[in-house]
């Protein structure tokens, strides 16, 4: 116990003395940065409450309220790279290296654990009455937590993207043996379709005409329908390491390994071509109907509108992999593999956007 009050008296300091070095723009709030001792890979969730929820290879899982301030923190035994989700029973899942799953409150209080063993990688979803997520062990895991019921479906090598639940329940989920699986909501193999690369942290996303696209190591964006039909693929410079989304003009964005982002049709056909300085193995996050953001390893965030035109840039001190978030208040939320946390509040990024910088 007093460990904890003193882990998270040390971390209210460290927000105020940062906040009080962040830069200034007149007339809106300014920005939160956190410095930690750890690095994140993983991608932050959101709760109701207006929480964050994070989670660092410190072995930490972190609970932030909108404005930066601690509200909870859990240590597991092991680095956590997973990504956490909050699920319809408003409990935050997330699996660790130490072999457990954890499923938290939103106010961070650990209430369940189960070991299906193994590095746990990949963000969890769900599909039917189950709870769904990857491991190491080349395994996708189904949890009943009512039944508390664990069940294994082997895949060939380990399963390190996310699994993606399609509108009509079928779950699509990539892994190291380059394979991309297509299952069924009673957890029989429908489909699996050959790329030439590992899917690592590409999590597969639905277009709107039904068809799912997903990336892989092998430099291609591949566009497949629910019964693993190859539709198209578009080839980029570099591995793609991020998941694609798709804007509300139907416009597809991706990030690659060559530095660049690519917008395309939904056909597959090159819209543009957007370069920043460094690799890019975060994703795209829509911020409104017109404009998105993409972090890049120059360790500046990216405000892009709809055509590809860059509209503002902020330094985070670091380089992004995970992807930022969107809280419903309106501020982003980043976290960078150096350890810092940094939340731009809505006001601030209405006047970064103004000033163009």
């Amino acid at each position: 116990m007093y460990r904890f009050l003193l882990f998270n008296l040390l971390l209210f300091c460290t927000l105020n003395l940062s906040a009080q070095n962040q830069p200034h723009i007149a007339g809106a709030n300014n920005p939160v940065r956190i410095q930690i001792k750890g690095k994140f890979y993983a991608t932050p969730t959101k709760t109701p409450q207006n929480h964050v929820v994070i989670a660092s290879h410190n072995k930490y899982v972190y609970f932030l309220n909108n404005r930066g301030s601690v509200v909870n923190s859990y240590r597991t035994r092991g680095w956590i790279h997973a990504t956490p989700n909050l699920l319809s029973d408003n409990t935050v899942g997330i699996g660790s290296y130490d072999g457990h799953f954890y499923f938290f409150d939103t106010e961070g209080n650990m209430i369940e654990k189960i070991k299906p063993g193994g590095f746990i990688f990949t963000e969890p979803v769900e599909l039917g009455n189950h709870v769904v997520f990857g491991s190491n062990r080349g395994k996708v895991m189904f949890y009943d937590k009512i039944a508390q019921k664990l069940e294994k479906l082997k895949l060939k090598r380990l399963v390190h993207g996310s699994p993606f639940v399609t509108s009509d329940s079928i779950l699509v989920v990539g892994s190291n043996s380059k394979l991309i699986y297509f299952i069924s909501k009673d957890k029989q193999l429908i489909n699996t379709y050959k790329t030439q690369g590992w899917i690592m942290h590409s999590k597969p996303f639905e277009l709107s005409n039904g068809w799912v696209i997903v990336g892989s190591y092998d430099k291609h964006l591949y566009a497949l329908d629910t019964k693993g039909n190859l539709q198209w693929k578009f080839c980029t410079e570099g591995k793609i390491h991020g998941s694609p989304i798709q804007l509300s003009d139907g416009t597809i964005a991706i990030g690659s390994m060559d530095g660049s982002l690519y917008l395309l049709t939904e056909q597959g056909e090159l819209i543009k071509k957007v370069e920043t300085g460094k690799r890019i193995v975060s994703s795209p996050v829509k911020y409104n109907d017109e404009i998105f953001v993409i972090g890049s390893y120059d360790n500046l965030l990216y405000f892009v509108n709809t055509k590809g035109g860059i509209l503002a840039r902020y330094d985070l001190q670091g380089k992004l992999f995970s992807t930022p978030i969107v809280m419903h208040c309106g501020t982003i939320y980043c976290c960078t593999a150096n350890g810092i946390m940094s939340f731009l509040p809505e006001g601030y990024v209405r006047q970064l956007l103004k000033s163009g910088k």
